[in-house]
């Protein structure tokens, strides 16, 4: 920019400015006489620039008086602090795992079914799984937290999915095929920007990285899972694949706590959602036709 070649004139008409406007406070602008000039005491600004007058010496300016001190202080009055209840909170702690409590136990008397209090019972750890994580990250990396959580909350691609292998009319298929697209973009898109976030927390003198070697055993168990699935012999892994999936979850949001684990974070969160993904094509074992119009 042209901005050292610009200085010297914006300084000159700063000076200037400041010489011109205190030569009309001591002229017309105090004097309302066009010409006449006074140097008037009271003028803080012309009396602090007066160095000679008469011959005399001016210099420095007295100080200026002190504000007067008013002779009475009302005195203040001594507010006596509120008295504090230590009983209270500990009553409404007991209140509200009374409440808890109860609600609980009503969800298990409505409950229609088995499968309803299995739901609830995810429902309900979940919920406190997910806020104690949330809790422990740190604020600095909130706006990582939220593309990772926002990448993850994307295996609502696993129900468009689930859909799609199940549709029975155009319409069902349509919207399957539109979750499921939706949602990958959301899980690529969301892992992009912690990615591209993280990336400006790091410094030229941090060492290196080689988080990529953490692909290697997540190829790996994903074989593994492959194999098993495919063989038949195993019908309960799917459900294991699908917990270590929803662990690698919970660990990916986990590892923001701290700037030391937040890339391990991002990449144990990747690991999760691609085995979501495969324990979901294997628990489906759709037909090359389904597998195709999911991909």
């Amino acid at each position: 920019t042209d901005l050292p070649s610009r200085l010297p004139t914006t300084s000159s008409s700063l000076y200037s400015n400041n010489i011109s406007k205190f030569l009309l406070s001591a002229g017309p602008m105090t004097t309302k006489d066009k010409g006449y000039y006074d140097i008037d005491h009271a003028d803080e600004a012309v009396r602090g620039m007066l160095v000679l007058e008469n011959g005399k010496m001016m210099w420095p300016a007295p100080l200026p008086p002190r504000p007067a001190v008013s002779a009475t202080k009302e005195e203040e009055k001594a507010v006596e602090p509120a008295p504090i209840d230590y009983r209270q909170p500990y009553v409404d702690g007991a209140k509200t795992a009374a409440y808890l409590a109860t609600s609980c136990l009503a969800f298990g008397a409505i409950a229609p079914n088995p499968a309803f209090s299995s739901m609830f019972t995810t429902f309900a750890l979940s919920n406190i799984i997910g806020v104690q994580v949330v809790l422990g990250v740190s604020h600095a990396l909130h706006s990582p937290l939220m593309a990772v959580t926002n990448a993850i909350s994307g295996t609502t691609a696993l129900g468009g999915m689930h859909l799609l292998a199940h549709s029975q009319s155009a319409t069902a298929t349509a919207l399957g095929a539109a979750a499921t697209t939706l949602s990958t973009v959301n899980i690529v898109g969301g892992f992009i920007v912690t990615t591209k976030m993280l990336d400006m927390f790091k410094r030229p003198t941090d060492p290196p990285e080689f988080y990529h070697l953490y692909g290697i055993p997540a190829v790996g168990t994903m074989g593994l899972y492959g194999l098993g699935s495919m063989s038949g012999a195993y019908p309960e892994m799917d459900s294991a694949a699908g917990t270590l999936a929803g662990l690698l979850c919970i660990g990916g949001i986990g590892g923001l706590a701290s700037q030391k684990t937040a890339r391990l974070g991002a990449v144990s969160g990747q690991a999760g959602v691609a085995l979501g993904v495969a324990s979901t094509l294997g628990h489906l074992s759709p037909s090359m036709g389904t597998t195709a119009s999911i991909a």
